[in-house]
């Protein structure tokens, strides 16, 4: 506005100087016209100038007040190039006769010979001027006259014009700068919330653990969260601007691309499962989740992208898979072992009814000792089956673990296993408080028990002692089983608990299947525990030693010396 407004003024003034000149060109038609009423012919007689016969033009101030009155111009009378008659003034407000003609006006009259129009100083004040020779009757320039206008007068109503569109500009000029300081402070205040909302944003996304980005048509990256530039292993510095051919092997970068094209050139919601290259190095398992970005017209600017890493996930599933397998392959084996068990035992039933009524009829020894052969073997696969079937029953599944009194299991397995201790006259010594309890399967710890006291049996010296007592250890109770029999050696320690395996002694005995101390170790496994032995060597007894969890806080364990005053009494020896 400001600009048309001096284009405007500029117009204005330039038709006021063609109004100006316009003036004067009438206003000088007019002092001719006056001048001619007067008389044609024009001659300076006795340093007069004269109109026609008589009128003399000199002081003659008459013509040029008319010609103000007329026209609004004044008006001026030369003979030669001095003012005889005017009504320019002076500083002093006299009338400027006698003052002389300078400057452009002058060259064109006097010099010349032509007339002049165009802007003048008169008196050093500029003005719109006409200028035209006068003549004598032979054609010699005598004089001049001369019409004009102060430029300060004329154009004052202009510049009344420009003061006003000049004020109307300073204050549109004003209005514009506060304009623009208001739309500067509220282009501020919007950068800033828009960056707000960004870092906002930002944070939010950053907080996400699974990988965020997005990419512009042409497939680069423009935006993601920490989570992916820990992934790729790059800044966002380092990742905006690039696209996947930059970051990734071509095979990888190849389907990447592919992928971004089909949901670019189709609507909806893409997902599907793939393979990355993690910072570190690793493969992983992911499934991307991605949706083009569009503007109003549906074409599309752009995806955004999050990747769900399932690495895990699928782990923990073929892990599932495999435990499920493990389980439906420990409930067949159950199965089979249990129907084996009962077919082995259908035809040893009558075995043992009919052996030793057989036995009892014959008196030959050859024939007695091949009897007791048979009833050693029939015992053998009986004991195999019935071990066999134990260790199947208790790795198919986990035990619910529940407080189980220590000492009530050990009790328990004593109870059983006293007749198999006094055909070889041991003494057992239960040490465990009858308050100590733990979290375990009562079944499976009296089994535990009568497979180590089975074993403790069976390797004790003749008349010998088997000590079970049980130590707290941080939150574990720490059971140990001790017996002062034919003890290991080091090869034996690290391979007693094995499956079917049987110390040198035992190799050809009948009567051992080599399945007890396996099943040990598999109990204790169910009780997230550990079995282990210890020995000083052959001749020195042996201590299997096994962990249990104890239930709740559990008073110190009583001293040593106070061990050996209660396995005394008669109701803990066998």
């Amino acid at each position: 506005m400001m600009v048309g407004n001096h284009l405007m003024l500029d117009q204005i003034h330039e038709e006021a100087v063609r109004q100006a000149n316009r003036q004067q060109e009438n206003s000088m038609m007019a002092f001719w016209e006056l001048m001619n009423r007067r008389g044609r012919n024009f001659h300076i007689d006795n340093g007069r100038m004269i109109l026609g016969d008589y009128y003399v033009l000199n002081d003659a101030n008459e013509l040029p007040d008319k010609i103000f009155c007329i026209t609004g111009s004044r008006a001026t009378i030369f003979m030669g190039d001095t003012r005889v008659a005017t009504n320019v003034l002076k500083e002093d407000g006299t009338r400027a006769i006698g003052t002389k003609l300078t400057g452009p006006a002058y060259d064109a009259v006097f010099r010349e010979g032509i007339r002049y129009r165009g802007e003048a100083n008169i008196l050093g004040a500029p003005y719109f001027t006409a200028y035209d020779p006068v003549r004598d009757v032979n054609g010699k320039v005598i004089g001049a006259l001369f019409v004009g206008v102060k430029q300060s007068e004329y154009l004052a109503r202009y510049d009344r014009i420009n003061v006003k569109i000049g004020v109307i500009n300073g204050v549109l000029a004003a209005i514009f700068v506060l304009c623009a300081v208001i739309l500067g402070l509220n282009r501020k205040r919007a950068e800033a919330e828009i960056k707000r909302q960004l870092n906002f944003q930002q944070q939010i996304m950053d907080t996400i653990p699974s990988p965020i980005f997005s990419k512009d048509a042409q497939g680069r990256y423009n935006l993601c969260n920490k989570a992916f530039q820990s992934y790729v292993g790059l800044s966002s510095d380092q990742l905006i601007g690039r696209s996947v051919f930059d970051l990734w092997q071509p095979d990888l970068a190849r389907k990447y691309h592919e992928m971004d094209q089909e949901i670019i050139d189709a609507p909806g919601i893409q997902i599907y499962e793939s393979q990355v290259n993690y910072a570190d190095g690793s493969l992983r398992d992911v499934i991307f989740h991605k949706a083009a970005l569009r503007d109003d017209e549906g074409v599309a600017q752009g995806l955004v992208g999050v990747i769900l890493d399932i690495t895990e996930r699928k782990t923990v599933e073929q892990e599932s898979r495999r435990i499920e397998a493990q389980k439906h392959h420990s409930r067949m084996i159950e199965s089979l072992m249990i129907q084996l068990n009962h077919d082995l035992n259908t035809p040893l039933t009558p075995l043992f009814a009919l052996i030793p009524m057989i036995r009892a009829k014959v008196s030959e020894p050859g024939v007695e000792r091949m009897l007791e052969i048979c009833q050693q073997c029939v015992n053998q696969i009986q004991g195999l089956a019935g071990k066999a079937f134990d260790l199947v029953r208790i790795s198919s599944s986990q035990p619910r673990l529940i407080p189980v009194s220590l000492c009530a299991a050990v009790e328990s397995a004593l109870n059983e296993m006293a007749p198999v201790l006094a055909q070889r006259g041991v003494i057992c010594c239960n040490a465990i408080r009858a308050d100590l309890q733990v979290l375990g399967s009562a079944e499976q710890l009296t089994l535990l028990f009568k497979n180590l006291l089975s074993n403790a049996a069976r390797y004790a010296a003749q008349n010998g002692k088997v000590i079970i007592s049980a130590e707290m250890k941080g939150n574990e109770i720490e059971v140990s089983v001790q017996d002062d029999g034919i003890g290991l050696d080091h090869e034996q320690l690290s391979r007693v608990f094995d499956e079917f395996y049987k110390v040198d002694p035992a190799r050809h005995d009948l009567n051992t299947q080599g399945l007890g101390l396996a099943i040990c170790r598999r109990i204790v496994a169910n009780h997230e525990g550990r079995l282990w032995a210890e020995s000083p060597g052959a001749g020195r007894g042996t201590t299997m030693f096994f962990t249990l969890k104890q239930v709740g806080h559990q008073p110190p364990a009583i001293a040593e010396d106070d061990v050996s005053q209660e396995t005394t009494p008669e109701s803990n020896q066998i």
